[in-house]
């Protein structure tokens, strides 16, 4: 809409303005004065708040400028602003801020593309006045300052900016594989697919060896089977399912490597049988073994009858006590030390159980005096508390009824006069019985406590009776512990005299039993001969093939047996290892040529895989050239039309401006467009002599009044150059360095813009002739047109006053006559 206005602004402790004031808008032009201080600037930084919710040139450092908005010594501030309609259908038309020192609430009229676009083209701040050609003179950003964006959005260049930057991706293959994920995975799987195919050929090449290798091995081996037969030999062409059937047939030594191992065993067998047989010198003499054995059984049944007899009875009473002792055929001097230890250790256990005994029934006996003595001097106690306490209750109950009716002398019991005893007065006697009465009650105390004493001492004694009887013994313990005790003694002493007679009688007993043993194994070699020499000449024959008596020995014959049976279980078992060896290597060989075909076929799944993939990046290449061409014509079509509205539109109103501002000037500023090698046009300030010759920048060429006069003229042609979206310029003093011939032109610019162009047309000076000089220029001049005039000072207090002042048309009355 472009017939939208701004209608008022409220201000409250809005930086310079302290206080609450009111801005009129509602005008088609509206000039602000005040002298340097008094807040022109922070009406038009409010007005830019209430409309964008930012002030721009201080936000591009950042928001910290939100904390230092609040006038000083105040709590916050607000800004509200409204307008006579909104910009766009159902749309604000009010805009407010709430603010503090550490608070920023805004509510904006304007969302953010209006809020950018009144920023850029609407609204030229005094800060940004002075640095205008050089903002858009800045050519660090490349092909993005802020001219050519300008022109871009001008000419709404966006389509063919966002095809040429979609399709610049397709000059760098590194930038495809960002954007397109599915080509780098592709590029990736081809890499990935050939390390695959070579890694499998080189798989197949080295299974292709191995299988040859498994084959010339397979023959040697066979050569070694076939030793007393022709050999068999392994071609390419040979079955060798049916080969390893064929092992399995002609060559199984399984069943003759079981006989061998059985006859080896038996063989084995009857030799460590034979050579565990005692030797023939012991077999030697039998009837001198048969004699020794009489004499050494009569030595030891002598050794039995004498001293010997002793001994046993001995170890038989120890016995009696400890069964666990062992009888004297286990070793009469064993059997003597086990005897003596035990009888020694039941000896001192009895002891230990005696001086128990005694020791508590000495203790029983004097517990037991305790508690005569205590039981006696208790019922002593009992009867003086008893006769005692009966005197003393009577009497302290008589004293007590009596000594309150005492009046002088006369006893009131037996009413006699005391006074004739001449023993004192009656109440005197009176105190002093009742005081030998107090007398008489500490002495019971005495009796009491001490009672108290010995019935604790009878209890102590009366619990410690009941533990202290424990360790005696009952009459009938007593007397066999007594008995065992002197028994147990004089079986160790007897047990230590018999040291010498144990030793004879051990030596004894082992030289029965030698004699013994010599005589059993005499008697057991021949006995088991005579019942091997049957089996033995079975299996000898049975191996050798001739009897055993065609040799030198027994010895011989079974070391010639088993010679023969270890040889001919070492050929079954070599070949058997050679068969077995056989059939692994087949077996190998069937998997190495699984192995090949696996292969060959995964050879050729990737072969197939690798050229579809290869036509595939073939038709990516296509399309990438496509985009490169396209790319490249929408870059040149681009550049001709940035060219042509600088050439012809920009330009030309640019220089309108500055050269109705600046007549006299010779040097005019100027856009030049040089174009870079990539296609891509950026334009850059320069200045053109009346004659048409190029010259340097504006900042090398103009003076410092025409440098602010061609900043205002490129700001005015930008703002002009746009599609009307808001009908509004605002700008915080302008006339800066300017002549008045300058004055004068850009008054006259003002109001073409104000009365013939529509803008609503906001303007802050600070010189007083100036905002005189304004104010009649840009009065009203037809009906509806209107004024503004709003002069800014302090009162006393030091808060902000605006004082508005509103104009209208009125007609010449003199011109009129």
């Amino acid at each position: 809409m472009t017939d939208i206005r701004l209608k008022s602004l409220v201000i409250e402790n809005f930086r310079s303005l302290r206080g609450k004031v009111v801005v009129p808008l509602d005008a088609q032009v509206v000039l602000v004065h005040g002298t340097n201080g008094m807040g022109k600037t922070s009406i038009l930084s409010a007005l830019e708040l209430g409309l964008t919710g930012k002030i721009a040139h201080l936000a591009a450092d950042g928001d910290a400028y939100r904390s230092y908005l609040t006038s000083l010594d105040t709590g916050g501030g607000s800004i509200a602003l409204t307008s006579t309609s909104s910009q766009h259908e159902g749309g604000a038309t009010e805009g407010s801020l709430v603010f503090s020192d550490k608070s920023f609430i805004a509510d904006p009229l304007f969302g953010q593309g209006d809020a950018h676009f009144f920023a850029e083209r609407c609204y030229l701040p005094q800060a940004t006045l002075g640095r205008l050609l050089e903002i858009y003179d800045d050519q660090r950003t490349g092909s993005t300052s802020p001219l050519t964006l300008f022109v871009k959005e001008l000419l709404g260049l966006d389509p063919l900016d966002a095809l040429v930057d979609g399709l610049d991706p397709a000059f760098h293959v590194t930038r495809i594989r960002k954007i397109a994920p599915d080509y780098r995975r592709l590029e990736a799987l081809k890499t990935s697919l050939q390390d695959q195919i070579d890694k499998t050929d080189r798989a197949f090449t080295n299974a292709a060896d191995a299988a040859e290798d498994q084959r010339t091995r397979i023959n040697e081996v066979l050569s070694k089977i076939a030793v007393d037969s022709p050999a068999i030999v392994v071609t390419e062409a040979t079955d060798l399912a049916e080969l390893r059937l064929a092992l399995n047939t002609s060559y199984n030594q399984d069943q003759r490597l079981t006989d061998l191992s059985r006859m080896r065993s038996e063989l084995r067998g009857l030799l460590e049988r034979w050579q565990a047989l005692p030797s023939e010198a012991a077999s030697r003499d039998q009837a001198n073994k048969e004699r020794d054995d009489q004499v050494a059984i009569q030595k030891l049944a002598a050794w039995r009858s004498g001293t010997g007899a002793g001994l046993g009875r001995a170890v038989d009473t120890v016995r009696e006590v400890f069964t666990d002792v062992p009888p004297l055929d286990e070793g009469p001097e064993k059997s003597r030390l086990d005897a003596l230890s035990r009888a020694a250790a039941e000896v001192a256990r009895c002891k230990a159980l005696l001086k128990t005994h005694a020791a508590a029934a000495e203790r029983v006996n004097k517990l037991n005096s305790v508690v005569q003595r205590a039981t006696i001097r208790i019922e002593e106690l009992n009867k003086d508390l008893a006769g005692a306490v009966q005197d003393a209750k009577s009497l302290a109950n008589a004293l007590a009824g009596i000594a309150p009716h005492i009046s002088g002398e006369i006893c009131p019991v037996c009413n006699r006069d005391f006074a004739d005893q001449d023993a004192g007065p009656l109440a005197v006697n009176v105190a002093a019985k009742i005081a030998s009465l107090t007398n008489e009650a500490g002495r019971l105390q005495a009796l009491t406590t001490e009672r108290a004493e010995e019935s604790n001492r009878l209890a102590a004694a009366q619990r410690e009776l009941l533990s202290a009887g424990n360790g005696k013994l009952s009459a009938e313990d007593l007397s066999e512990i007594t008995v065992r005790k002197a028994l147990m003694e004089d079986i160790v002493w007897q047990l230590r005299d018999l040291e010498l007679s144990a030793d004879e009688g051990t030596r004894l007993m082992v030289a029965a039993t030698a004699a013994r043993q010599m005589l059993i194994l005499s008697r057991r070699r021949n006995e088991l001969s005579i019942s091997m020499l049957p089996e033995i000449e079975t299996a000898v024959q049975g191996v050798v093939g001739q009897p055993a008596s065609n040799f030198a020995g027994i010895d011989q014959a079974l070391g010639e047996a088993m010679r023969l049976t270890e040889a001919r279980s070492g050929d079954a078992e070599r070949v058997a290892a050679l068969c077995i060896e056989a059939q692994s290597l087949i077996a190998r060989r069937i998997r190495d040529f699984e192995q090949l075909n696996a292969l060959r076929a995964e050879h050729k799944h990737n072969a197939a895989r690798m050229t579809n993939i290869e036509k595939a990046l073939k038709e990516v290449e296509t399309s990438r050239d496509q985009a490169k061409k396209v790319s490249e014509a929408a870059n040149t079509v681009r550049s001709n039309i940035v060219k042509k509205v600088f050439s012809t539109s920009l330009n030309k109103v640019w220089r309108d401006l500055f050269v109705r501002l600046a007549p006299s000037e010779q040097f005019v500023p100027s856009f030049k467009l040089p174009t870079s090698a990539g296609g891509k046009v950026e334009a850059i300030l320069e200045t053109l002599h009346r004659s048409g010759k190029a010259s340097g920048s504006p900042g090398a060429m103009l003076s410092q009044g025409n440098l602010n006069t061609a900043a205002l003229t490129l700001f005015l042609a930008l703002h002009l150059s746009v599609p009307v979206r808001m009908p509004w310029l605002i700008l915080d003093d302008p006339v800066q360095s300017m002549d008045d011939v300058h004055i004068a032109q850009f008054a006259a610019l003002l109001r073409t813009l104000s009365k013939g162009m529509d803008r609503q047309i906001i303007i802050a000076v600070h010189e007083r002739a100036l905002f005189d000089y304004l104010t009649l220029e840009l009065s009203p001049a037809f009906p509806g047109d209107s004024l503004i005039t709003v002069e800014i000072t302090r009162n006393f207090e030091g808060d902000a006053v605006v004082t508005p002042r509103a104009f209208s048309f009125e007609k010449d009355r003199a011109i009129a006559a």
